[in-house]
């Protein structure tokens, strides 16, 4: 019987990080990483049954939904409202921090960030949730 992997969506526009992040943790064997260059992409993904990820790494700063409308959306949807989800941004203002957080993110990382320390902030993110491969 063939291991269950850990599905993280990753929604980032920035495709040199997401093909960097995601060759990094499908390496590992324990994860498969799909991408969403936009919010509007990454919400199909989350919400469709067959691509619905444990875990969603998001950007704040895309074209069109930005990171914060995306996970406002992931939150009040009954199907999604507890993915976790771990912001995964340029931005280093407090200001942001506080909004991504009163929208219930799981973890706010500021870029750029070591991939074994995004991992294991991952990794403490589904710890806490009780998701296990």
């Amino acid at each position: 019987m063939p291991e269950k992997k850990i599905k993280i969506l990753m929604v980032d526009d920035d495709k040199e990080i997401c093909d960097l992040i995601k060759q990094y943790f499908q390496m590992t064997g324990k994860y498969k990483v799909l991408v969403a260059s936009e919010g509007n992409i990454g919400m199909r993904l989350a919400f469709c049954h067959w691509h619905k990820p444990h875990i969603v790494l998001l950007d704040l700063n895309m074209p069109g939904i930005d990171g914060f409308e995306v996970l406002r959306r992931l939150r009040t949807d009954k199907e999604t409202s507890y993915t976790p989800v771990v912001i995964l941004t340029g931005r280093q203002d407090y200001a942001s921090q506080i909004k991504a957080e009163g929208l219930y993110c799981d973890d706010y990382i500021v870029k750029p960030i070591e991939l074994k320390a995004l991992q294991a902030r991952i990794e403490e993110v589904l710890k806490k949730r009780g998701i296990t491969e």
